[in-house]
């Protein structure tokens, strides 16, 4: 008797047991979010809960906090919780999206128009990653061993004068007050400040997004805490974080490419003097995005990324544009007026031995330098990269942009 009843009490905890153990078995990044709607108000509140599943390194770098950035899609509105140091955090965070639009009219007048919510409307919640200063494994010496023997040199080359330093210290104050004067007195605070959020964010690396989209069939809840009678809310959503590989989804063309892409605008100017030929042949970069796994491959092999241009006329570069190096991403803006190649066109058929190259190289600290990817845009190349050199030519004038990945 005491064997039987020992067996059906593990039986039947193992029966409770199995359930919930059944549901964690696929442990991927999840993001926990709450919309609740207000007619009346006419506003969005999103409740950022919470995040489970997280990793806790990248490459070599161990994960010091978490961040969520929430946005709504079509609009410029943005905001961002709290960092958490916790593989599971918990934030609890609301934010209000006014849906009320200001346009402006004619004649110095505007008008309010009232926005709903539809299923082309998307809220869109990134998990970030933010690493910590210090690799899980040393691979250099400290920057005390590498600066103490600059600080002995000058012992080595005698003492200086007093009235030298003294003059010199003097002269630096004086360069520093007239600088304050003309260029602001917290002029050393406010570039502190700025190299401060541009470490910050270069610390920053994508986990993944969601999207949720605001159909009016989602929200089938009454939120527990309402204002109005009339408030709806979508109750506590528990999302899988998606890798962000390019961004771009729909048309077959552009289907997602491990690699990366990059946005690139065509331009071909039109001339002055005769009507046969283009002034210039202007091929600018505005955006790169890559994919998770890329970014983290190179991750893992502390290296730096970088962009190259360049102008190839009968098999030799002439022109070129490289970009400065920066730590693996998935996405990163450029400034058109900046990142840009030039090819001129005095003559008729002068572009037919023209062509633009773009590489996208990986550099690590040894100096060693991988090719990710690279195509070609000219006269004699097929598929996306011809259709834009074409569309560009028979459109004097006009901006030419397109998606291209790298082969």
């Amino acid at each position: 008797m005491a064997l039987a009843k020992i067996r059906n009490f593990i039986d039947n905890s193992l029966k409770t047991v199995s359930t919930p153990l059944d549901r964690t078995v696929n442990l991927e990044p999840e993001i926990g979010i709450r919309i609740m709607h207000s007619p009346n108000d006419k506003t969005l509140n999103v409740t950022v809960l919470g995040a489970r599943h997280l990793p806790q390194n990248f490459g070599f770098t161990r994960v010091n906090s978490y961040v969520v950035k929430v946005k709504l899609i079509p609009g410029k509105d943005k905001f961002e919780t709290t960092s958490r140091n916790e593989s599971w955090p918990q934030w609890n965070e609301e934010f209000v999206f006014p849906l009320r639009k200001e346009t402006k009219q004619k004649f110095g007048k505007s008008k309010v128009v009232e926005e709903e919510i539809n299923g082309s409307r998307f809220i869109v919640a990134t998990l970030y990653a933010i690493l910590e200063d210090k690799p899980l494994i040393a691979t250099e010496k400290k920057e005390s061993e590498k600066t103490s023997p600059t600080k002995e040199a000058p012992k080595k080359g005698g003492k200086k004068k007093e009235g030298q330093s003294t003059s010199s210290d003097n002269q630096e104050s004086t360069k520093n007050k007239l600088l304050s004067q003309f260029f602001g007195k917290n002029s050393d605070k406010l570039a502190e400040s700025t190299a401060t959020e541009r470490r910050a964010y270069d610390k920053r690396r994508t986990v993944g997004a969601t999207t949720i989209p605001l159909d009016p069939k989602n929200f089938v809840c009454k939120p527990p805490k309402s204002k109005h009678a009339s408030d709806v809310s979508t109750g506590d959503l528990w999302k899988p974080l998606r890798p962000i590989a390019s961004g771009i989804s729909g048309a077959e063309e552009r289907k997602e490419n491990k690699k990366g892409q990059v946005e690139l605008s065509l331009c071909l100017s039109k001339g002055e003097k005769d009507e046969d030929s283009g002034g210039q042949l202007i091929l600018s970069l505005n955006r790169l995005r890559c994919s998770l796994q890329t970014m983290h491959e190179h991750e893992g092999l502390k290296g730096q990324m970088y962009l190259k241009m360049s102008v190839v006329e009968s098999g030799r570069i002439t022109h070129f544009w490289k970009s400065d190096r920066f730590t693996p991403t998935v996405s990163m803006k450029f400034s058109p007026e900046m990142a840009r190649v030039v090819a001129d066109n005095p003559y008729k058929g002068a572009l037919n031995d023209v062509s633009f190259v773009i590489k996208f190289v990986s550099k690590n600290k040894m100096g060693k330098k991988t090719p990710v990817g690279h195509f070609v845009i000219g006269p004699d190349v097929g598929g996306a990269y011809g259709e834009q050199w074409k569309q560009a030519l028979v459109k004097p004038g006009q901006q030419i942009t397109k998606w291209q990945a790298f082969e």
